[in-house]
C-alpha cells in the first residue's frame, strides 16, 4: 500500500472521528474494521474498499456502501444464475428466476452477516437501523 493511500485512510478515519465527536458520539462508537479481514479470511489490498463497504450514507462522508452494493448484487446474481443454470438443466427460465431471487434475498444475506458477526462493523448514524439490526439479530438467534 502506498504512503498516499495510507495517509488518505488516516485522514478519512480522522474525519469520521471528528464527525462522531461533533455529533456527541464517542470515537469508540465507530467500530474498527481490522477484525473483518479475520472473519472473512481475506486481507484487502485496498483498505478503502473495506471501509466503503461498511460505511452507510448516513455518516455523510461523500461515499457509502451503495455503489459496492450495486456491484455485489450483480456478482451474486451472476454466480447464482450460473450455478442454478447448470444444476437444474431442465428448469425453465421462470422458475430459475424465482429460485435465484429466493437465494439472493436481503434477509438471507442479513442472516449470513449476523451469523458471522459482520453486522457489528456497519458504520452509520441511524438509530432506527441500529434497532432494526438488534431486533433482527435477536429474532434469528
Amino acid at each position: 500500500m502506498t504512503a498516499i493511500t495510507i495517509e488518505a485512510l488516516k485522514e478519512q478515519q480522522h474525519i469520521i472521528q471528528q464527525q462522531s465527536e461533533s455529533a456527541g458520539e464517542s470515537t469508540q462508537s465507530l467500530p474498527s474494521l481490522d477484525e473483518v479481514e479475520q472473519i472473512l479470511g481475506y486481507d484487502f489490498n485496498n483498505k478503502r474498499l473495506l471501509e466503503e463497504a461498511f460505511t452507510h450514507a448516513s455518516l455523510g462522508l461523500g461515499f457509502s456502501n451503495e455503489r459496492l452494493e450495486y456491484v455485489g448484487d450483480s456478482v451474486l446474481n451472476l454466480l447464482f444464475t450460473k450455478q442454478q443454470f447448470f444444476e437444474y438443466p431442465d428448469l425453465p427460465p421462470g422458475p430459475l428466476t424465482r429460485l435465484r431471487a429466493a437465494n439472493v434475498d436481503t434477509e438471507k444475506l442479513a442472516r449470513a452477516a449476523v451469523k458471522h458477526g459482520l453486522h457489528r462493523y456497519l458504520r452509520h448514524k441511524k438509530p432506527l437501523l441500529k434497532e432494526q439490526i438488534r431486533q433482527f439479530s435477536e429474532e434469528i438467534q
